[in-house]
């Protein structure tokens, strides 16, 4: 036997026994065991059962049923304090624990209770928690009310995603006033004084777009010009919304818009009623993006891009199985189950839808409310292009607010609404089977060639005037104008998240993702291991040191020429491609939670330590191979350093180039002065020594490796008076200025990444 209660946000609704094996009908129909009358119910919409001790809740036919804001496919085991949303009604399931009586239940789930009656509300992951909310975003213990005598005060417990009162994160407590909005992570909520009510049911988005528009400065005529010109428009929660248009008409810009990666210049976005420009970090975690370019890497299977996405995204206290748990589910979700151990292009390569649907995982896996979607099925065929479209269609039936632009209308037809843009303008915006209709076309797909060398003003005043603007632009707004609470006027910059400087689990998650790439691609690994030694055997094959002193001076300090040089080559081919070849991974992950820090440091030390083993390897056999002696441990720090700040150097430039090949057209231009301006082919002096000395790595480490030679080679004398070997300072000062080197070339670095943000 099984006693329950389902309940509002303020009362109990039906209280009830099941047995083993019973059902309960659900629905607004008379004969159903409990009659809902709320919007969005059937008339037979769901039953509830109890099987093996399990309670659980399986819809009716295809009525939309949620769980916590998942959506239910079939018999979906629920528990104390879940929330389950039968159409647009939300109810939430209690069941009796020893010693808790009714009263004590009301201030355990969103009702808090009379503020004298005292206890606390524990908001988390955790199915014990008083008021659970089963999401990745949210911590095990994320948020605590307290309810007191002086009112309710909410405090964040140290949770990953927040918890934000009226658009702000909260440091400390804060004393609750009614009709404050109050989010633990996305999941947003208002206080009505006693309890509190989801802002929107399964936590799913409305967006409202007022007065969009968004202004640039033209670099041929250096006059501004419109990309979005006064764009309304209204998506309700768990659309499928497709944004089409002419060339140039500012598709992508107006998604960016939508998602305030690019901030429209003038007008307002608001979700479920929040100013997205003001409080973006509050939605952050919650927004998904799929963009162009595929997000994913490579060369690691399916299932550890997943995994690595979670690590970063996830909160810290989220478990091993919890992952894992996750993403068996979005594989599921996007039919990549069979894939999920193979890397993307080896050993057998995925199809371009296949690709796609991985990028839409590892945004899934953060389990977004609203997914934006640019140009996902742009290159695909018209069956993966169907298949693509359905599944976006699956993902807003499940409660998600999806947008999506495309150039293919032969699919459009599995979307909810359609977005017509024209030069910037709007000009229609409804059902996509009621758009031919609007333009007097037959066919959709004829829709560009009416447009073209139309005034789009026209046709936007043309819509503004039409009963499909009346119904799904100025209706919409309107309903959801009580809620709105953006101000008239120009938005505020989008806020920005204080995120920690550094971050050790994020640092090592990336650094792991990193090995796994570097030991997933064996061939190219195994090029850059081999190139030292292979170079060392040439250089002990070539080079004799048994000879005059005058004869070994001039082979030893060429021997160190070629030491330092070789080693500034290895850092510097090590590094140039690192960063700009996974650019578009880099800006998605840095526009959701990677620090800067933690990036570079992530890619920094796996490269300091390949550049150790080629240094100790390359040296180690040029000393056996000519007797090469001296302080090995002196050279070895000399050639790991130069080759470090050569590192340092090569990502410097992968962070300011946008592609692989200027990377490697960059690098004769940083390589080849380092052998013009050595200060060893030709003797250097005035203005072009002191540029030697600040920019040039070769300078500082051929004088070190040179300091380290026989004090008897260094004190020969040359033909000119001066010493052979010319050394211009101690070993120990080249080597501060070698440091000093890399760490500026760090500082460049950080400075390009910095730059991409721009991008984000």
């Amino acid at each position: 036997m099984q006693q329950l209660e389902l309940r509002t946000s303020r009362r109990s609704l039906a209280q009830m026994t099941l047995s083993p094996g019973s059902a309960c009908a659900i629905g607004s129909g008379a004969s159903n065991q409990i009659i809902l009358s709320g919007a969005g119910v059937r008339p037979l919409h769901a039953h509830l059962r109890l099987s093996d001790g399990r309670l659980q809740i399986e819809p009716e036919g295809d009525a939309p049923v949620l769980v916590n804001g998942a959506a239910a496919a079939g018999a979906t085991q629920v528990g104390d304090g879940d929330w389950v949303a039968f159409g647009e009604t939300l109810l939430q399931v209690r069941l009796p624990r020893p010693g808790r009586d009714d009263a004590g239940a009301a201030q355990e789930g969103m009702p808090l209770g009379a503020p004298e009656r005292g206890g606390e509300v524990l908001v988390g992951r955790l199915r014990g928690c008083d008021l659970p909310i089963d999401s990745p975003l949210i911590s095990r213990e994320h948020a605590r009310l307290s309810i007191r005598a002086d009112g309710v005060q909410v405090e964040d417990l140290k949770s990953t995603n927040g918890t934000w009162v009226n658009g702000q994160r909260i440091a400390q407590p804060v004393l609750l006033q009614p009709g404050d909005r109050v989010a633990f992570a996305s999941f947003v909520f208002v206080f009505t004084g006693h309890a509190l009510e989801p802002a929107e049911v399964g936590n799913r988005v409305r967006v409202e777009a007022r007065g969009l528009t968004k202004t640039v400065r033209d670099r041929a005529t250096r006059q501004a010009r419109n990309l979005l010109t006064g764009i309304d428009l209204a998506i309700d929660p768990g659309e499928f919304v497709v944004i089409f248009g002419t060339s140039g008409s500012g598709k992508s810009t107006l998604l960016d818009a939508l998602n305030g990666r690019r901030p429209a210049s003038t007008g307002q976005i608001a979700y479920n009623g929040v100013d997205l420009y003001r409080a973006f970090d509050l939605f952050r975690a919650g927004i998904g993006y799929v963009p162009q370019q595929d997000i994913v890497h490579r060369k690691i299977t399916v299932r550890n891009a997943l995994r690595y996405t979670a690590r970063l995204r996830l909160p810290p206290d989220t478990s091993r199985q919890e992952i894992d748990e996750h993403i068996d589910r979005v594989l599921e979700r996007v039919d990549l189950t069979e894939k999920a151990d193979l890397a993307v292009d080896t050993p057998e390569p995925l199809s371009g839808g296949q690709l796609k649907r991985v990028s839409l995982a590892v945004e899934l896996v953060a389990n977004p409310n609203i997914l934006f979607l640019d140009e996902a099925t742009s290159g695909l065929d018209a069956g993966t292009d169907k298949r693509m479209m359905r599944l976006f269609a699956g993902l807003a039936e499940d409660g998600k607010t999806v947008v999506c632009v495309t150039h293919s209308l032969e699919n459009i037809d599995a979307c909810h609404m359609v977005a017509l843009l024209h030069r910037g303008y709007l000009v229609y915006y409804g059902p996509p089977q009621e758009a031919a209709a609007h333009f007097g076309l037959s066919r959709l797909s004829d829709v560009y060639e009416a447009l073209e060398g139309q005034d789009p003003q026209v046709w936007a005043e043309r819509f503004a005037r039409s009963d499909l603007h009346a119904r799904y632009v100025a209706a919409r707004l309107e309903a959801g104008q009580a809620l709105a609470q953006a101000q008239q006027g120009e938005p505020a910059p989008a806020a920005k998240e204080g995120r920690k400087l550094f971050d050790v689990r994020q640092t090592a998650t990336l650094m792991r993702r990193y090995v796994d790439l570097l030991l997933s691609d064996r061939l190219n690994l195994l090029v850059l291991l081999l190139q030292a030694p292979l170079i060392a055997l040439v250089v002990g094959a070539v080079f004799d040191i048994d000879g005059p002193l005058p004869e070994r001076a001039a082979a030893e300090s060429q021997i160190s020429f070629v030491l330092v040089l070789s080693a500034i080559w290895f850092g510097g081919i090590n590094s140039a491609r690192e960063i700009v070849k996974e650019l578009p991974v880099y800006l998605r992950e840095r526009s959701v939670a990677v620090t800067l820090p933690a990036y570079l440091l992530s890619k920094l030390v796996p490269l300091a330590l390949l550049c150790l083993i080629q240094c100790a390897s390359f040296l180690a056999i040029v000393t056996l191979m000519l007797g090469f002696t001296g302080p090995f441990l002196d050279r070895l720090l000399t050639l790991f350093l130069a080759g470090f700040a050569a590192t340092a150097m090569g990502l410097a430039v992968s962070a300011f180039v946008d592609s692989n090949d200027k990377a490697i057209a960059a690098l004769p231009l940083l390589l080849i002065p380092q052998f013009i301006l050595s200060n060893s082919v030709v003797t250097l002096s005035g203005v072009t020594e002191v540029f030697a000395q600040v920019t040039v790595i070769a300078y500082w480490g051929i004088d070190a490796m040179r300091a380290t030679l026989d004090p008897a080679l260094l004190a020969l004398p040359g033909p000119k008076g001066g010493a052979l070997i010319q050394v211009t300072g101690e070993w120990s000062r080249d080597i501060l200025y070698l440091a000093a080197q890399a760490v500026a070339f760090l500082a460049i670095t950080l400075v390009g990444l910095k730059l991409k943000d721009r991008k984000v």
